[in-house]
């Protein structure tokens, strides 16, 4: 009996031992998601080009046209500096129609773009798109040719929709973009009128392409 009494003894000591072994041990580590990779808005689109140019890593639409998409990136404004990025904001779960302007640079997912080269050929060829949503940045159909109102976004249409189209000008780390919406030269615009912080709307204004000004220079 004075045998068996030793050997539950040691039974239980083993298994007390095992239980309160280090957890690294036992469990398996906790893997998180990476954070996709981030550069410049002018290094993704240089990039975006000659991935293009070279023909490497687009996608064949059915009309037979291959289109390329960038690296994500943050979008700033000069006039505002680096504290605010171009958001289409999260209260608006990315649907279509959900507004886009600013917001303070926090890390978010809606924060993040990509350009999408649509068309190498084409001079307004290039979509702006949220990562977040897979939805194009979008002048709205509403504003009736007219500047001043409200970026949105909207389900891409890879060229089928002027307000969704732009040229993009690079000048060092700036970027500037043209678009297609109007005969005249307008540009995707900060604002200054109408800033107050987060939720500032952009849209388009008219603009010099030689020579933008603050709130139409972004990096």
């Amino acid at each position: 009996m004075r045998r068996l009494c030793v050997t539950v003894a040691v039974l239980l000591t083993a298994m007390i031992a095992l239980t309160t072994s280090p957890a690294s041990a036992a469990e398996p580590a906790v893997v998180t998601a990476a954070e996709p990779a981030v550069v410049t808005a002018a290094e993704a689109y240089e990039q975006v080009q000659q991935a293009a140019a070279a023909g490497e890593g687009g996608r064949k639409l059915a009309n037979g046209v291959t289109m390329y998409d960038s690296a994500p990136f943050l979008m700033r404004v000069r006039s505002y500096g680096s504290g605010y990025c171009l958001d289409n904001f999260a209260s608006g779960g990315g649907q279509n129609n959900s507004p886009v302007g600013f917001w303070a640079c926090n890390g978010g997912g809606t924060l993040l773009w990509r350009w999408r080269v649509f068309d190498s050929n084409r001079y307004y060829g290039t979509e702006l798109v949220n990562n977040a949503s897979g939805r194009c940045l979008d002048y709205p159909a509403s504003a009736g040719g007219q500047t001043g109102r409200q970026f949105n976004v909207y389900d891409c249409r890879d060229g089928g929709w002027v307000g969704q189209n732009f040229h993009v000008y690079i000048s060092g780390s700036d970027v500037w973009l043209s678009s297609e919406y109007t005969a005249d030269a307008v540009c995707l615009d900060g604002y200054a009128s109408s800033w107050r912080g987060n939720g500032s709307p952009v849209g388009l204004w008219s603009c010099n392409v030689s020579n933008p000004n603050a709130w139409q220079r972004w990096y």
